[in-house]
């Protein structure tokens, strides 16, 4: 039994190491990372919608990046691309109140649940729909996928299903979408989604064997820097068009590798 143990170990060490590797990015690499988040961090965070919205978390990979060579030598992240949260102020503010007023009675479970950014996937389990349409009016998402593959609308595997969709003009980008997503199993209710895909996107839309509807990406620099972005905005539609009218989507698209 000893004997087996040791190839086991190197044979799964190798595979993790084969296809899981996450490595130092080489300095063009870097560049190119904080080269676009930069961009979209003065995009987004200078174009809040309308009222009394503010940054309530962003997440970004800026002195941390680490790429995977899981797809060979396609630039992929490992941890974070970019996102980004605004919320209502009012809404925080409620929200601290509740942390403060659990720290001030030791409940650290409240503390803790408090302290986390609520996504949209989150907002959109409650129980109650109208809740659920109370809390979306007071939280957008903005999540940035860099160097996909494919864009997927309807992927049966994750129990992403589409009711309706529809192509949407936007200034600067090649592609862009506003989906309606319909109910989860796992308890989402339908929510709005607003896609702007930058780069050599083409709006080639297919159906793969496993039910996947989705968009297929053509590199033209092999994919060693970034030459693509998937920017998803959860937000109800007005709130999710007035954001994609104040982006300079052309300024993005500019820090892309062409």
């Amino acid at each position: 039994m000893k004997r087996l143990l040791v190839p086991i170990f190197a044979l799964s060490h190798g595979l993790t190491t084969a296809f899981g590797q996450c490595n130092p990015p080489t300095p063009a690499q870097n560049a190119a990372y904080e080269k676009v988040v930069k961009e979209l961090q003065n995009q987004f965070r200078n174009n809040p919608p309308a009222g009394d919205w503010q940054v309530f978390d962003e997440r970004s990979s800026l002195g941390k990046l680490e790429l995977s060579d899981e797809y060979g030598k396609i630039f992929r992240i490992c941890g974070d691309r970019y996102d980004l949260t605004f919320q209502r102020t009012s809404a925080a503010n409620q929200q601290k109140a509740r942390a403060d007023s659990a720290k001030a009675i030791g409940d650290t479970t409240t503390q803790q649940q408090r302290s986390l950014v609520m996504s949209t996937d989150s907002v959109y389990r409650e129980a109650d729909p109208s809740r659920a349409s109370d809390l979306s009016k007071s939280t957008v998402d903005i999540n940035v996928e860099m160097n996909a593959g494919n864009y997927r609308l309807e992927e049966p595997i994750s129990n992403r299903f589409v009711d309706s969709y529809k192509t949407i003009a936007v200034n600067g980008a090649p592609l862009a979408l506003q989906i309606t997503l319909k109910p989860g199993e796992n308890g989402v209710a339908a929510r709005p989604e607003t896609v702007v895909l930058l780069g050599n996107w083409k709006n080639n839309l297919q159906k793969n064997p496993k039910g996947d509807k989705l968009y297929h990406y053509s590199y033209k620099k092999g994919g060693t820097m970034i030459e693509n972005l998937v920017v998803t905005i959860k937000a109800p539609f007005d709130v999710a068009s007035e954001i994609v009218k104040k982006i300079d989507w052309k300024a993005i698209n500019a820090t892309l590798a062409k």
